[in-house]
């Protein structure tokens, strides 16, 4: 079946985003848009043998593609359970003997039910066909085709329920405004329908198996509302005012609607209405044994955790028994170890024992030694006393030559003081004779200069002096001096110059 896609949410925003292959998210009212869902045309039979929910829908489809019971087996196993539970929400809210109309009826059997109970009820199916097997099943007035179709007055009802229906309305404004047309001022809406969580992806939900997944049939289920979704499209309606109640699969939610204050009947009011009429009394069995069946679900949906638990705690336990199995086997080992560890041990013992006897034997020698020894410390401490009363004379002593010395430090210091005056005279002295043994130096380089710049000229003198001695040597008077000072030595004569 090929469909237009589809891309504006019942709130009117067409800003969608991808969520899925087959259906969008809306950002404004958090809805799941189908984007190849059926259109309202749609939904107007024209063939009931090949139009989507026609005859076929109700006998082979489902069972096909969902695996439920076909209309035939649905018409007495929905009477026990959940046509029960939509009748005992409806009558905590209005009773007989109110005008009820219920959009998607299928087989009637909670038009039915509701008219046992004492209800003015009718159905509305699509198909013709289905519209006749529920005449035929449960003898009540259906209603074939749309609601806007029927010639319907005004407030007429006191409620309309619509259970597993409103995800299929490709219009679904378009439709509930008409419902709420037909309603009393005080009328009410009870819907059950798929209940989308905000905020879990599809991948999340794909990779938990998510149950809600199995909801997602794009053909058919349009609008997938979450509960703020729910309270946003209601409250655009004018039915503010909103109860959830217990929903009997978890990927549902169950909820009543209206315009005004909800009250609550009590159990004993309901009671009151039934029991006015055979059919009403039936009904009361069936409710009183439907609540014997709800306990006896919560006892065993209670008792099955208690189970789940317990098998839970008995895993525990069994892990806990192996472990202590093999803490066992190990504390095993560890004993025959130990047993090993204990001989040699008692070996080790018997050998201490024997080291021991001998230990007492050294022990006993060394008692005796340390008598002896007792005997040279009192001695010892004799000497000892002596001691320290040698100590205590020279500890006197000690304190004079200390005094002594404090004297001495004293005397040492202002010698010091001398010392650093002298030190400092000998500093002038010998920077004073520094610079007489310049000034000496100084002079001695001067007169040395002199000295020997008068060697000389007397070197200079003597050379010549040298030759003219020379020259007198060669001389006839030098012959004769040298003659006459031979003489005078020869007679015996001083002679005081050669």
């Amino acid at each position: 079946m090929t469909q237009t896609l589809r891309n504006i949410c019942w709130c009117g925003n067409t800003e969608l985003t991808e969520f899925s292959p087959d259906y969008w998210a809306c950002s404004k009212c958090g809805t799941l848009v189908s984007k190849t869902g059926l259109r309202s045309e749609q939904l107007r039979i024209q063939d009931d043998n090949h139009d989507f929910y026609g005859k076929e829908y109700w006998l082979s489809y489902q069972t096909e593609h969902y695996g439920f019971p076909d209309i035939r087996q649905r018409a007495r196993q929905d009477l026990p359970e959940r046509c029960l539970h939509w009748l005992r929400t409806l009558m905590a809210y209005k009773l007989p003997p109110g005008k009820v109309l219920e959009l998607g009826c299928a087989h009637g059997g909670f038009v039915a039910m509701m008219g046992w109970a004492g209800f003015d009820a009718m159905g509305l199916e699509l198909s013709p066909w289905v519209v006749e097997f529920a005449q035929q099943t449960f003898n009540m007035p259906i209603l074939s085709g749309p609601i806007e179709d029927q010639q319907l007055e005004p407030e007429c009802f006191d409620a309309i329920v619509l259970y597993d229906v409103l995800e299929h309305l490709p219009d679904p404004v378009a439709t509930m405004s008409h419902g709420a047309s037909l309603l009393k001022e005080d009328g009410i809406f009870i819907v059950q329908m798929p209940n989308y969580e905000e905020g879990k992806t599809y991948s999340e939900m794909v990779a938990q198996k998510d149950h809600f997944l199995d909801q997602m049939k794009s053909i058919e289920h349009i609008h997938l509302l979450s509960r703020r979704g729910v309270s946003q499209f209601f409250k655009n309606l004018g039915f503010e005012f909103l109860q959830f109640e217990q929903e009997l699969f978890d990927y549902d939610m169950f909820f009543v609607a209206s315009r005004q204050p909800l009250v609550r009947y009590t159990d004993e009011q309901i009671s009151y209405y039934l029991l006015k009429s055979p059919s009403g009394r039936m009904v009361q069995a069936l409710l009183d044994k439907s609540s014997e069946f709800n306990q006896l679900q919560v006892q065993y949906k209670n008792t099955q955790i208690e189970y789940q638990t317990s098998e839970t705690r008995r895993a525990e336990l069994l892990k806990i028994i192996e472990q202590q199995d093999q803490e066992i086997a190990s504390l095993q080992s560890q004993v025959n170890a130990t047993v090993t560890d204990l001989q040699q041990t008692k070996s080790q013992l018997t050998e201490a024992h024997s080291d021991l006897q001998h230990t007492q034997s050294q022990l006993t020698q060394a008692h005796s030694d340390l008598q002896h020894t007792q005997l040279q410390l009192n001695q010892s401490n004799s000497e000892v006393q002596d001691t320290q009363s040698q100590l205590v004379h020279a500890y006197s002593e000690i304190q004079h030559t200390q005094s002594q010395l404090t004297q001495v430090h004293s005397d040492l210091q202002h010698t010091q003081s001398q010392l650093t005056q002298i030190h400092s005279h000998l500093q002038h002295s010998q920077s004073q004779l520094a610079q007489s043994q310049e000034k000496i130096h100084n002079f001695q380089q001067n007169q040395l200069q002199q000295l020997q710049n008068q060697l000389n000229e007397t070197e200079t003198q003597l050379k010549v002096i040298n030759v003219e001695i020379a020259a007198m040597k060669t001389s006839k008077f030098w012959k004769l001096r040298s003659l006459w000072f031979k003489f005078k030595g020869f007679v015996g004569l001083s002679t005081d110059n050669e």
